[in-house]
């Protein structure tokens, strides 16, 4: 299936950008920096008012004069995607956080079932990055789910917008770091080509990134007019929408859509990683949007339900775990079958070791257990950890993977551990959830018993 591309933009530029990409540019964007514009803002001002911490407020039925299709030409431009750089500490200061008493009393979130959830038979998802279909995200669940329901015909997935020169930094970190660092890249500029060409679509799901073109940046109001095109070609018409924030969207472009319902699902606090210390206004400025104006709120953490539900007044929002999203449970580890005591214990990790890995304490375990091996599977380039543990001999990095073989390598896992940093951003996140379906988790200080 054909992907459609905006004007100044084609398969053949993000080819070509890719192949003789030379210069250094911005670092990668792993996910949107989207500001509102004054009129959404206005208008959010309305929305989020003193009384909505009793009742939160909800988008207008459709035919009334607040859910009105704006037209085309009329929507607010969006800024540009970047990646400033800022003191963390002095960006963070600037969104307020709840009282840890608070949170200790908050009536715990209800467990949610998918079924049910969605509404209509088209929908329209606004993801945060350029991963999907790589490392078995939480929207990936959610496809997946989407595809075996007979009674949703469509599904349109738009990831973050992509430049050439996002294009080209990903190419030289795949040509230039080690070989664990560097596959991360190889496979993002893989599935970002193989989405342009279709190759990633079916009879049912269609991915769609924007390509930037030379002389604009993404927030120009061609960009707002391609998302309703490709809409428009898919004859999609009242869909759910389904976001993610900080996602590349606003609140006129998805009024726009004529929604049925707009569901926002909650992942981490994105205010609270270092990448995105100069943007903790604006992404609270999303979080407060789309918490108002949405439907539907849900999440897969139980610390951030309470946590955005007190900050954002939103008392309603929806314990969503990633295991509910799986269609079948996971299948039992197959073992290799070697006798007891003929082979080294694995001791496994699978996610991110960027900033919220606990460095020292993990450096520790390694030290303490010499009689077994450390398997880390994921995202290694600007790892504190990895600098300092790739020389181990008892270490093993394997890089970055798609799901489907990181599940291969986890069933070889004898046991799992999670050794993030156990601050604000650990307590807003979902545990290891796929590991802790296949494989017993222990802690870093159990293992020298084991």
């Amino acid at each position: 299936m054909a992907t459609s591309k905006p004007k100044k933009a084609s398969t053949t530029t993000a080819t070509k950008a890719v192949a003789t990409a030379k210069a250094k540019a911005q670092e990668a964007p792993t996910r949107a920096d989207i500001e509102p514009p004054a009129a959404v803002k206005k208008k959010r001002a309305n929305v989020i008012s003193t009384e909505r911490a009793k009742a939160p407020t909800r988008v207008p039925a459709k035919g009334s004069k607040a859910n009105a299709t704006p037209a085309p030409k009329e929507l607010p431009a969006l800024p540009a995607v970047t990646r400033p750089k800022a003191n963390a500490k002095a960006a963070r200061k600037t969104t307020a956080r709840p009282a840890s008493a608070a949170l200790k009393t908050a009536k715990a979130p209800k467990e949610l079932s998918p079924q049910g959830l969605v509404k209509g038979k088209h929908i329209v998802c606004f993801w945060k990055q350029n991963d999907l279909g790589l490392f078995g995200r939480r929207p990936d669940r959610w496809i997946a789910l989407w595809e075996q329901d007979p009674t949703i015909e469509k599904v349109l997935v738009f990831e973050t917008p992509l430049s050439r020169a996002a294009l080209e930094d990903w190419l030289q970190r795949a040509l230039t770091l080690d070989a664990p660092s560097a596959s991360e890249y190889r496979l993002l500029l893989d599935q970002a080509l193989a989405k342009q060409q279709g190759q990633c679509d079916t009879g049912k799901t269609s991915y769609k990134s924007y390509l930037t073109p030379s002389d604009k940046p993404a927030n120009n109001k061609d960009y707002l007019r391609w998302v309703l095109q490709q809409v428009k070609e898919q004859g999609i018409e009242n869909p759910s929408v389904v976001l993610w924030p900080a996602c590349f969207a606003n609140a006129a472009l998805v009024q726009a859509m004529k929604p049925c319902q707009t569901i926002t699902d909650l992942v981490d606090d994105q205010r609270l990683f270092s990448a995105n210390a100069a943007l903790v206004p604006t992404i609270t400025a999303q979080y407060q949007m789309w918490l108002g104006l949405s439907d539907t709120v849900v999440s897969n953490s139980v610390g951030l339900i309470a946590a955005l539900g007190q900050e954002f007044g939103r008392s309603d929002i929806g314990y969503l775990p990633n295991h509910a999203l799986e269609i079948a449970p996971a299948a039992t580890p197959k073992r290799s079958g070697t006798p007891p005591g003929t082979k080294r214990m694995v001791v496994g990790y699978a996610g991110n070791m960027r900033d919220r890995m606990d460095t020292e304490a993990l450096l520790q375990a390694v030290a303490e257990n010499p009689d077994k091996d450390f398997w880390f599977i994921g995202q290694t380039h600007g790892s504190a950890f990895y600098a300092k543990a790739r020389t181990q001999p008892n270490c093993k990095f394997w890089g970055t993977m798609r799901h489907t073989a990181v599940q291969d390598l986890v069933a070889q896992f004898d046991v799992a551990i999670n050794p993030w940093v156990q601050g604000q951003a650990a307590k807003r996140m979902s545990p290891g959830e796929t590991l802790a379906a296949s494989v017993p988790q222990v802690a870093l200080s159990a293992l020298k018993n084991l």
